[in-house]
């Protein structure tokens, strides 16, 4: 059974996160930097203390539907759809990952906090899962470079 080395996995899983972003930014919106940005910001709640607790957590609020708006919004209000068409898309890729792990996203937080899981096959952090985005990832971003 393929396998991650010791201590690799949240490493891999974050790069992951972040060329998933950077390919459907590029692709999709020609904005690259955006998706990538987009594709690591749910992760950004690791920066937070243990001291805060829920929802200031990791897989906490900014794995929520709430965050995806604001930030979104955020992006429409400072520079351009496309620019806030590629944040959505990164984002929204990172959920669509951590969506398929075991433990899931509160994705409908505030209002529930049950955390929604889809009980698929296998997780999107399945090492060949991961092989597999990395494949399509940076195929997208070589058809990307090619076409401008």
């Amino acid at each position: 059974m393929l396998s991650y080395p010791p201590g690799t996995f949240v490493a891999i899983a974050i790069a992951t996160h972040g060329l998933v972003g950077l390919a459907l930014g590029a692709v999709l919106f020609d904005r690259p930097l955006a998706g990538l940005i987009a594709g690591l910001a749910p992760d950004g709640d690791f920066l937070f203390p243990d001291l805060f607790g829920w929802p200031l957590v990791h897989r906490g609020v900014t794995h929520a539907a709430v965050a995806l708006l604001a930030v979104v919004l955020l992006a429409a209000a400072l520079r351009d759809r496309r620019t806030a068409a590629a944040v959505g898309v990164g984002y929204g890729s990172h959920f669509l990952i951590d969506i398929t792990t075991p433990m899931g996203i509160p994705l409908f937080y505030p209002l529930v906090s049950e955390r929604l899981h889809l009980d698929v096959a296998v997780t999107g952090h399945a090492p060949w899962v991961t092989v597999l985005f990395w494949l399509c990832g940076l195929s997208a971003l070589g058809y990307w470079y090619v076409r401008r």
